[in-house]
């Protein structure tokens, strides 16, 4: 009876034929990540935002129809599929993301270069654009295999009249949930990104990176505790040394995690601050970059200390370490520079408006002063351990 029901609802050739067509124009018309640069006139920048208030408005009605998308397909548990109203949905749907498209294209079709004084140009700058382009792909990716995937199911149930009870359909189902949820994810992303402020979007970058100094502690951690070659009973001078350089290395993620919980928090109550709100795309992009570059060369870091000396040289292995240490340096010395000169103050009162920004500038200067002092030890044990294999050489 299941199967009768099933059959009833299979849509014909023609519909299947149509929504193919429909996918074929969403991909020859995806969100393209070139912007053209050109300083919009007053006119323009109010079609820009038009268009990104439209945006902020079909996205929603996106969302609101996936639900009822994934119960007519047959998703939920004990949910029979319904794929005459599949193919109403998908063809509502279709229209919705291409309504979509037409005001990423028209929001995005100039705006100034990044380098230029755009703050002015609020959630029309460069930099909002490059943030919402790389959500919106991925919303475009999702939405491409959710459409795609819905009406492979329902050819796939044409062909062959049990087709529900296969593996094969079971995991296009997994598949299909997974991209409905994906693209439930961006929209809500896109949306923060339309609603939010500059800061909201930096901090987001730091909470995406804001756990992946625990996986490093865990490793630099369990190398202190391995300090054998395989084959060794007793740990030589080299495996001593890297057991140093491990322990002492485990203070600098610390402190990097630290830095990244204290600007990755939304809410606070004892150092509340906000943005200034007069950067450019230049340097709102090179903010949103730091906490992804920390995390990099912080996993290169514990890298060569993994593989020194066990996979390669001593000397190599120092050099890589030394290298990776510096740069990391160099990095949150820049972010540190950048946090102070842009992150202000922001006073519950008046009245605690001078203590509000003194604890503010204390708090960086402490950190700092603590990394200075990590940091200086680190590279202090290198240098006494080279001087020992090389005697000539000067310890500082």
């Amino acid at each position: 009876m299941a199967d009768m029901e099933i059959d009833s609802s299979l849509p014909s050739d023609s519909v299947l034929e149509a929504l193919e067509d429909l996918l074929d124009k969403y991909h020859s018309a995806g969100p393209s990540c070139r912007i053209k640069y050109k300083v919009p006139t007053a006119n323009e920048l109010h079609q820009k935002n038009t268009s990104l208030d439209q945006l902020q408005h079909h996205l929603p009605s996106i969302q609101d129809q996936l639900g009822p998308l994934v119960n007519a397909l047959g998703l939920r548990h004990n949910s029979s599929p319904n794929f005459e109203l599949t193919c109403k949905l998908l063809f509502t749907l279709g229209d919705t993301w291409w309504q979509t498209l037409i005001c990423i294209e028209a929001a995005t079709l100039h705006t100034m270069p990044p380098a230029t004084h755009d703050h002015h140009l609020k959630r029309c700058k460069a930099f909002n654009y490059t943030q919402l382009f790389k959500v919106m792909s991925c919303l475009a990716c999702n939405f491409s295999s959710l459409f795609s995937g819905s009406i492979l199911l329902m050819k796939a149930s044409k062909v062959t009249s049990n087709y529900s009870e296969t593996l094969e359909c079971q995991n296009q189902h997994t598949y299909l949930l997974q991209d409905s949820a994906t693209c439930s994810v961006a929209i809500l992303r896109a949306l923060e990104l339309l609603q939010g402020s500059d800061f909201r979007i930096i901090q987001h970058a730091w909470q995406q990176t804001k756990h992946s100094p625990d996986p490093l502690l865990i490793d630099v951690t369990r190398l202190t505790h391995s300090a054998m070659i395989e084959g060794q009973t007793t740990p030589d001078a080299r495996m001593k040394h890297s057991m140093v350089l491990n322990q002492i290395a485990i203070p600098l993620i610390k402190l990097a995690r630290t830095l990244s919980n204290k600007v990755s928090k939304t809410t606070t109550t004892k150092l509340p601050f906000t943005l200034d709100a007069h950067l450019n795309s230049e340097t709102l992009t090179l903010l949103h970059q730091y906490p992804q570059s920390i995390e990099i060369n912080f996993r290169e870091l514990v890298r060569a200390l993994e593989r020194t000396p066990r996979v390669i040289p001593m000397v190599q292995g120092q050099s890589l370490i030394r290298h990776w240490a510096d740069k990391i340096s160099r990095i949150l010395e820049s972010t540190l520079v950048a946090l102070a000169l842009y992150l202000i103050p922001f006073p519950a009162s008046d009245i605690d408006n001078d203590s509000s920004g003194n604890d503010f500038k204390a708090w960086f200067l402490a950190w700092q002063v603590a990394w200075h002092c990590a940091i200086e030890k680190f590279l202090a044990a290198l240098r006494r351990f080279e001087a020992s294999q090389f005697p000539l050489t000067p310890v500082e």
